[in-house]
C-alpha cells in the first residue's frame, strides 16, 4: 500500500469520528471542535478488538472518496465557525450528485441491470476507452456547470479529479475517489428526506384536500 494510501485511510476515519463527536451539545466552537478532534484521534488509534479503527473501516470501503473526505471538513469547520461553507442548495448539489452516482454506479456493480453491463467498470479507462472517457467528460461538465454557478460544490469533483490524476488512493478505480458507500447511503437519505420535506410543505394545513361547499 502506497504511504499516501495509508494516510488517506486514517484521515478519512478520523473526520467521520470527528463530526460525530462535534455533535455532543458541550463541544461548541473551535474549542469543541480541538476536543472533537483529540477523541477521534484517540478511538482511530485504540486498538478495537486487536486492530485499530481504519483496520475495520477497510472492511467497508478501501478508499473513502475525496468528495466525502470534503464534505466532512466543510461540515466540521461550518458548525466549528458557525458560519455557513456550503449553503443549503450547495449540499442539495453535494447529494443528488450522491445519489444519483450511487444509482447509476452500484447496482449495474452487483449484477442488477440489463446484460451483465458494470458501470463501475467504467472507472479503470484502460477497459472501455470510449465509455470511460463518455463519463468522465460528463462530470467534467457537471463540475464545470457548478462553478460556473457558483456552486462550491464543484470545487470538491474539481480536487476529487485532480486526485485521480496524481493517484492519491491506491485504487486505480475513478470513481472510488468520486464516491464510497458511506458517501452514497448518506446521499440516498438526504435525497429521500428532501423529497418526503418537499411534499410535506405542498400539503395544506390539517393535511389531505380542501373543500369549500356554496350555499343558496
Amino acid at each position: 500500500m502506497k504511504d499516501t494510501a495509508i494516510w488517506w485511510s486514517v484521515l478519512v476515519p478520523w473526520l467521520l469520528l470527528a463530526w460525530a463527536f462535534q455533535r455532543l451539545p458541550w463541544l461548541r466552537g473551535w474549542a469543541g471542535a480541538g476536543i472533537a478532534a483529540a477523541l477521534a484521534a484517540g478511538a482511530v488509534c485504540y486498538p478495537w478488538f486487536g486492530h485499530p479503527l481504519p483496520w475495520w473501516s477497510a472492511s467497508l470501503t478501501p478508499d473513502f472518496s475525496v468528495v466525502m473526505a470534503g464534505l466532512l471538513a466543510a461540515a466540521i469547520a461550518q458548525r466549528a465557525s458557525g458560519r455557513a461553507l456550503f449553503s443549503p442548495r450547495e449540499w442539495s448539489a453535494a447529494w443528488i450528485f450522491g445519489a444519483v452516482a450511487a444509482l447509476a454506479l452500484y447496482p449495474s456493480a452487483f449484477g442488477v441491470g440489463p446484460g451483465n453491463f458494470d458501470a463501475y467498470a467504467l472507472g479503470w479507462p484502460w477497459l472501455f476507452w470510449r465509455e470511460s472517457f463518455a463519463l468522465f467528460g460528463g462530470v467534467a461538465v457537471a463540475c464545470a456547470a457548478l462553478l460556473w454557478r457558483g456552486n462550491r460544490f464543484g470545487i470538491l469533483l474539481l480536487l476529487a479529479v485532480a486526485a485521480y490524476a496524481g493517484r492519491l488512493q491506491e485504487s486505480e478505480n475513478f470513481w472510488d475517489y468520486v464516491l464510497d458507500p458511506v458517501y452514497a447511503a448518506a446521499s440516498l437519505v438526504a435525497v429521500l428526506a428532501m423529497a418526503v420535506l418537499r411534499f410535506a410543505r405542498r400539503q395544506p394545513p390539517g393535511g389531505g384536500t380542501t373543500s369549500t361547499s356554496t350555499s343558496s
